[in-house]
């Protein structure tokens, strides 16, 4: 949950920072149940408009509450209608054949180490390890270099052109990086992520 300590906090680290936060509702963060869902919506969303992604990912929702027990077996044409690409739909199956790793990191608050076994299933890059740490871990301090809207937002408004330069301005909201990120999105009035 995001308190008024995190927003002061923020709102003081940077002043543009602080505009955005004036004009956007105090965006919702929460720990997930089920890592391995979210792993599926995050490898479905995957370098595609928020649009489509959740229209994909409805239509994989539906599906997958009648078929869940083996992913493995599902078929193209099943996959075609949902929207899953042949590589995605492999990606998918890698998660759900690690799904007693992944269980295991409910036990786990260690970042470094949860994006070090994740990012080992191949499928898994270093934005869907963050969608992981933000939206499903609840970890407070993760900025998604990976994310091209927050990118773009960041180029935008703070007329800095270089990834060294935008570092440095996400490096200044530790250690609440992930609050600022998820202003950002806010922002530009998306439905994902969340």
């Amino acid at each position: 949950m995001i308190t008024k300590n995190h927003i002061s906090y923020l709102s003081k680290s940077d002043s543009i920072l602080k505009k955005i936060i004036k004009d956007n509702n105090i965006p919702k963060i929460s720990k997930s149940e089920d890592y391995i869902l979210d792993l599926y919506k995050y490898i479905i969303f995957q370098q595609i408009s928020t649009k489509a992604g959740n229209s994909i990912f409805n239509r994989f929702l539906k599906y997958y509450q009648k078929n869940k027990e083996d992913i493995t077996v599902w078929n193209e044409q099943d996959c075609k209608n949902i929207g899953l690409s042949h590589q995605k739909k492999k990606y998918i199956e890698n998660i759900f054949k690690d799904r007693s790793e992944i269980y295991s990191l409910k036990k786990s608050n260690d970042s470094d180490l949860i994006r070090k076994k994740l990012i080992k299933i191949k499928g898994v890059g270093n934005w869907t390890v963050d969608m992981f740490l933000i939206f499903s871990k609840g970890d407070l301090d993760i900025f998604p270099v990976g994310d091209l809207a927050v990118i773009n937002v960041i180029k935008k408004e703070y007329k800095v052109d270089s990834i060294e330069q935008i570092l440095k301005i996400a490096n200044n909201w530790s250690p609440y990086k992930t609050i600022a990120t998820l202003y950002l999105w806010e922002s530009l009035g998306d439905e994902f992520p969340n």
